[in-house]
């Protein structure tokens, strides 16, 4: 197979998967990135019926305590419980995550909401962090749903990730090849090689991107009670860039030399055919944060377990189409009912 017919595979050769066709108001990458601020869903998480709020703490001393929510499908259901991951500065209440768990709540998937450690709701009880490549609280949070709620996870799980969060999933998947307690993944606009995506940050128009990453990601280390000396303190806020505060704090405060060592070791790109799950990864070409070819580049295999959906638009987690929907959450679904079914 070629590497064009390679990167269209998902899309040629499913007949469920739709080709994408950007809404009108939203052409090119910027305006379909920018369309995921206009997102209003309706799901209520705090009184849709059912909803559990659990906390998991961590294995260290003191614990960090990472929280997520349990929201059940509202009948009985033989499908798998999905696991919601987000990105950079999000969270599990944000509108992106909420939207996709409407979506699988009305195909009657049960979801899970998880906040990264220091995100959300457990910010209050993390003084340490998150970074693209831990897969530990993925472990954490598995272990705990199959130990202590095994109600959640009799039909199994699976998984959907967004942007920096699917780099994670993508490595744990591969970490743990055979063995991944999901049934069936979806990875959306993954920064598969962080090294690339955060250099395309820093050229052009990005550079606006790239400051808005950098005062999330800024907000969320220099939380109250986040575990840092005045040194690291004062290198988040010189930082002028993603790249440098990876260079001159994240790096450093995880035992790398530099950003480019943290970017190698941790990208999912350099692990992908270690994976054994049904994953199917979701990119646009217009995407103006995530570059085509580390996509285009690589060789799939017809035969899975990774499907790549390449469109020609859609921007970074955007894909909103003609109708005003988004794409990837009826393609996810759809991917789940035909690996599941």
């Amino acid at each position: 197979m070629s590497t064009h017919q390679a990167d269209k595979f998902a899309i040629s050769n499913f007949e469920w998967l739709d080709p994408f066709e950007p809404h009108r108001c939203c052409p090119g990458g910027w305006l379909q990135t920018l369309s995921i601020k206009t997102m209003r869903p309706e799901l209520d998480v705090d009184r849709h019926q059912g909803c559990v709020a659990f906390d998991v703490p961590g294995d260290q001393t003191p614990p960090d305590v990472l929280s997520g929510y349990y929201l059940p499908a509202a009948g009985v259901t033989n499908k798998p419980t999905v696991i919601l991951f987000h990105g950079m500065g999000g969270h599990a209440r944000s509108g992106y995550m909420r939207s996709m768990a409407e979506r699988l709540l009305d195909a009657d998937y049960p979801v899970v909401l998880w906040n990264n450690r220091g995100a959300g709701s457990s910010a209050r009880n993390c003084i340490r962090f998150h970074h693209p490549g831990y897969t530990d609280d993925i472990v954490l949070l598995v272990d705990y749903l199959h130990q202590q709620r095994p109600e959640w996870t009799r039909n199994g799980l699976a998984a959907i990730a967004f942007s920096l969060g699917a780099n994670v999933l993508l490595r744990y998947l591969a970490e743990t090849a055979s063995e991944s307690a999901f049934r069936a993944a979806t990875a959306i606009s993954a920064p598969l090689d962080m090294e690339t995506t955060s250099t395309n940050l820093r050229s052009g128009l990005n550079r606006l991107f790239d400051r808005y990453l950098l005062k999330k990601q800024r907000d969320e280390l220099l939380r109250e009670g986040a575990e840092l000396t005045d040194k690291e303190r004062k290198a988040i806020k010189n930082a002028s860039s993603v790249w440098q505060l990876d260079d001159q704090f994240t790096a450093k405060h995880l035992g790398y030399d530099g950003a480019k060592e943290f970017y190698r070791e941790n990208s999912a790109i350099y692990v992908l055919d270690k994976i054994r799950t049904p994953t199917l990864l979701f990119h646009a070409s217009d995407d103006p944060v995530v570059d085509e070819a580390v996509f285009t580049n690589r060789d799939w295999v017809a035969e899975g377990p990774l499907y790549p959906a390449l469109a020609a638009s859609g921007g970074h987690t955007g894909f909103l189409d003609r109708q005003a929907k988004r794409w990837h959450e009826r393609a996810s679904i759809r991917f789940f009912d035909a690996m599941l079914d």
